[in-house]
């Protein structure tokens, strides 16, 4: 098939949970079908992306967004009644790209990653649309509502109610739409009317971790317990804040010795700001994160606002480290508390689980068995086939469809 593929970040370096699972996509649809890859970028990635997919995609077509002229836009939407994060991802010369691209050729299908995409997209469409929500965003606005004050509270709750109206117009329009987990499709689609279908993420580990590549300024810090992720985003701000400040002590009171690890790029200034804790470390950027899980007593997924997968819980487990983990994460992926990781959605629960594995190196090594549960549910060519199939359905009941027509209109 010749697929048109539309992202909202160009999908390399897959460095990032929204760039992995498309990176992923892209290399598996690549292996037996033609891609043409419309996508943002930041001027800084665009010569990296475009070396590191030319092998995978026909045509590459990178445009930048530009962040004022973007916010602009989504505040133009948000006065006139119509979703900001559409208009946070309009440009008028990407849309006209993609119009030339449909004009001149016949795509097979159009594949649409982030719902944001989707405004790209003609109607009636000139090919099947398949969208791949990843998860609801309208769901992460609400909650972002929940923890923001006045007058954020009220516009994201706003957006939640309008955006979550888009989202449910696409899955009507699509030919079937993808989400990360059940608990997205239900946030999209509760009353289960349309075709949403899950297709779970993927993680790929090192065959090797080399612990001399923890730097030894970082070695003479453990015990630590270790959080990943990209360090200005906002779940992952407050779910290091949440720990710093209100789990972290307790776990002190008893583990005077124990550190708390933030890895992740461009931190933002209240994790900095952490760093002033007793037992805090802000790294920053690293060249690789599996040396820091290798060398960690566990890791901790502390997440009041939390939508989809969460890609840090499956490396972990991935490499038999256990996980201490809020409620929404881990049934998103599955997993069973005491069993797969530990689950607490209190400071007091979390501080005792973390001090249980201080405590116990048994139960540390019990947890060894999340790396088969990974294995099992989160291999990425696995999960793939699984598109691959559903994409070939979609191919063959389109060849069905056409044949019908045109011995109709023989007759």
């Amino acid at each position: 098939m010749k697929i048109l593929l539309l992202a909202h970040r160009v999908p390399f370096p897959p460095d990032k949970g929204e760039k992995i699972r498309a990176y992923h996509e892209l290399r598996s649809l690549a292996e037996k079908h033609t891609i043409d890859l419309f996508a943002f970028a930041e001027q800084s990635e665009e010569n990296e992306a475009r070396r590191g997919l030319r092998g995978l995609c026909r045509r590459i077509e990178l445009r930048q967004l530009g962040h004022t002229g973007a916010y602009l836009r989504a505040a133009r939407n948000l006065a006139a009644g119509k979703p900001f994060t559409t208009g946070f991802f309009y440009s008028k010369p990407f849309a006209e790209q993609v119009r030339r691209a449909l004009a001149s050729e016949r795509y097979d299908l159009i594949f649409v990653y982030c719902s944001a995409m989707a405004q790209y997209v003609p109607q009636p469409a000139p090919a099947p649309v398949v969208i791949d929500f990843v998860d609801s965003d309208a769901a992460k606005w609400g909650q972002y509502a929940r923890v923001a004050s006045f007058p954020k509270s009220w516009i994201y709750k706003r957006e939640a109610r309008i955006f979550g109206d888009y989202e449910r117009k696409l899955a009507a329009m699509s030919a079937f739409g993808i989400v990360s987990t059940p608990l997205e499709a239900e946030a999209i689609d509760p009353q289960h009317r349309w075709n949403l279908r899950v297709l779970e993420n993927g993680v790929a580990v090192p065959a090797t971790v080399e612990l001399a590549q923890v730097p030894p300024g970082i070695r003479s810090l453990s015990p630590y317990v270790v959080f990943v992720g990209q360090m200005d985003y906002l779940p992952n701000v407050d779910a290091a804040e949440y720990f710093a400040r209100e789990i972290l002590p307790r776990v002190r009171a008893s583990h005077p010795e124990i550190n708390f690890l933030i890895v992740g790029r461009n931190p933002a200034p209240r994790v900095r700001k952490l760093a002033t804790h007793p037992g805090v470390v802000v790294t920053g950027a690293v060249p690789e994160i599996w040396p820091y899980l290798e060398s960690a007593v566990a890791a901790v997924a502390p997440f009041r606002i939390c939508q989809g997968v969460q890609n840090k819980i499956l490396e972990a487990l991935a490499i038999g480290l256990p996980v201490v983990s809020t409620s929404r994460p881990a049934r998103a992926i599955g997993a069973t508390d005491g069993e797969t990781l530990l689950v607490a959605d209190t400071p007091e629960e979390f501080a005792r689980c973390v001090v249980n594995l201080l405590d116990d190196p048994d139960a540390r090594a019990r947890f060894a068995r999340g790396r088969e549960f990974v294995r099992r549910r989160f291999d990425w060519d696995t999960n793939l086939d699984r598109l691959e199939r559903w994409l070939c359905e979609l191919g063959g009941e389109r060849a069905m469809r056409a044949g019908v027509e045109q011995n109709a209109a023989a007759r």
